[in-house]
């Protein structure tokens, strides 16, 4: 008798962990979404610069095998952000403005991480069109970028800032802001002195901003969600 009530006793803790877990893997799954598609574009255009032939057959189940994984990643996707409306998960204004946000920030990466690839397809070599390269990039795309920049992403901050995020992640935010700034510190006169003395390949700015934001990033994850 007193195993079945043990066995049948509910768990409060349960219901929080799965509730936590669904954010943490929408986000990564979403993630994971942006980085395959990338791969696909990228892994095309240059294979039609190679020739401009078909996919032979290892990268036929290359291309397949991406696909498939943004389909189940979609679909695990989906599933989570059901289970969430199902199980009643009360979300306040400031949390559904600032999945909102988010899911139209994604979506935005997305098609600046596929697009750039395939829209210049055939027009030299690729690298020259994507978003985390030193190659040139065409005028009116540079232009493009830079009114993002300049305009759209201060505007979707200050919304962001203003109407979406509650104490606690501003919090979240200004620890991933001083963690940042000390690996800034730190971490980039480090790399340059280990590349003046032939130790390192010469400083990257794109890659010290990727580590800037992915400090900032883990951070704000690791002090709002565990």
């Amino acid at each position: 008798m007193t195993d079945l009530t043990e066995g049948n006793m509910f768990d409060p803790n349960e219901g929080q962990n799965s509730g936590l877990r669904r954010p943490i893997w929408i986000m990564l799954a979403a993630l994971g979404i942006v980085m395959i598609s990338g791969f696909i574009a990228g892994f095309s255009v240059h294979y039609q610069n190679e020739g401009g032939r078909a996919f032979n057959g290892i990268a036929a189940a290359i291309f397949a095998a991406a696909i498939l994984g943004i389909i189940g990643l979609g679909y695990r996707t989906w599933q989570n952000a059901k289970a969430g409306k199902v199980s009643g998960e009360n979300l306040t204004p400031r949390e559904r403005r600032r999945r909102y946000i988010l899911s139209g920030c994604i979506f935005l990466g997305w098609i600046m991480g596929i697009g750039l690839p395939i829209m210049f397809e055939g027009r030299g070599s690729a690298e020259a069109v994507t978003i985390f390269s030193n190659s040139p990039l065409p005028t009116n795309i540079a232009l493009a970028f830079v009114f993002v920049l300049l305009v759209i992403v201060p505007a979707i901050t200050w919304y962001w800032h203003r109407y979406a995020v509650d104490e606690m992640e501003e919090s979240a935010y200004r620890d991933g802001g001083y963690y940042a700034a000390y690996a800034f510190l730190f971490l980039t006169p480090l790399w340059w002195l280990l590349w003046r003395g032939g130790l390192l390949p010469e400083p990257n700015g794109v890659a010290i901003y990727l580590t800037f934001s992915l400090v900032w990033t883990t951070v704000w994850f690791w002090k709002k969600y565990l």
